[in-house]
């Protein structure tokens, strides 16, 4: 019985040594803003309203708003001349869809073409309001 409390103590002993010597994880980094309009993320549309945007460093972002969101993987990118929080969106028409997000400090996420987007671009949406061409549309972090 001894000898079980004591491998017991020692193993938490050793854990817990562990556990401090480990390198802490590094934050997630967290933006919020206020979209003014609905918009697709991935082939989810949300409604217009405030979001927080998590960058977890492995390529995923998570969007939560209240009572919607999305996560989507992206491809880490950096710029030298966008360095302000913001988030751009392609406008087709009335239909916006998130493309880019940046979290500040040059350090942004670009985020995959959607079937949506691709339908939009060719003309084949059949919606009067679309156009093969796209207007970039950026909504400044508060």
């Amino acid at each position: 019985m001894r000898t079980q409390i004591l491998k017991g103590a020692s193993l938490a002993l050793v854990l817990g040594v562990l556990a401090l010597s480990a390198p802490a994880p590094v934050a997630a980094a967290d933006i919020r803003a206020n979209v003014p309009f609905s918009f697709t993320v991935s082939k989810k549309v949300l409604p217009p309203g405030t979001y927080n945007l998590s960058n977890n460093g492995a390529g995923t972002l998570l969007i939560r708003g209240f009572g919607a969101g999305a996560v989507i993987m992206s491809q880490r990118t950096e710029s030298a001349t966008s360095t302000s929080p913001k988030l751009v969106f392609h406008r087709y028409g009335d239909e916006y869809i998130l493309r880019e997000v940046w979290m500040g400090s040059a350090s942004g996420h670009k985020l995959p073409e959607t079937p949506r987007e691709r339908e939009l671009a060719s003309g084949r949406s059949g919606a009067a309001t679309a156009s093969a061409t796209f207007e970039t549309v950026e909504v400044a972090i508060q």
